[in-house]
């Protein structure tokens, strides 16, 4: 009689136990961060980048950009003196979210927040931090979707 009750106490306690567990894995994926790979022109084709998304719990969206064999903006484009993060709604004008500085050693990054779940991420040279539209110098550029 005992070994019986405690066979289904075992079935059971495995059950809750796996239905505990398969809510956490579900829950885990969907809060999972995702790596998305730049495309780059051939202005400066050994460059590469990388945004990674990651969903917050007030429902915003973290971004990070990473790159590294990024040139300095004026050995690219003549009149460039810095890099700017564009976020770009499918519907709706794109968004200066920061200036990407790029270090001596070719590499840089930018960290920032959104409330998009799918948008573009553009880089583009601009003679100036505080441009309110992207100039057609893009030089870095990837398409997110984030899941629902």
């Amino acid at each position: 009689m005992k070994t019986a009750m405690w066979m289904r106490m075992g079935v059971a306690g495995t059950l809750v136990g796996a239905l505990a567990f398969g809510g956490c894995s579900s829950m885990n994926s969907r809060m999972k961060e995702q790596t998305w790979t730049m495309n780059t022109t051939d202005r400066i084709p050994s460059a590469k980048g990388e945004v990674k998304v990651a969903p917050e719990k007030n429902g915003n969206t973290r971004l990070k950009v990473e790159v590294e064999h990024l040139a300095q903006p004026s050995t690219v484009f003549e009149d460039a003196r810095t890099y700017v993060v564009w976020v770009k709604p499918h519907t709706g004008d794109a968004q200066n979210v920061g200036v990407l500085k790029v270090g001596n050693d070719l590499k840089g990054e930018l960290e920032t927040r959104t409330g998009f779940k799918d948008f573009t991420v553009l880089v583009t040279a601009e003679a100036s931090a505080n441009v309110t539209t992207p100039s057609p110098h893009s030089i870095m550029n990837t398409q997110v979707v984030m899941p629902s």
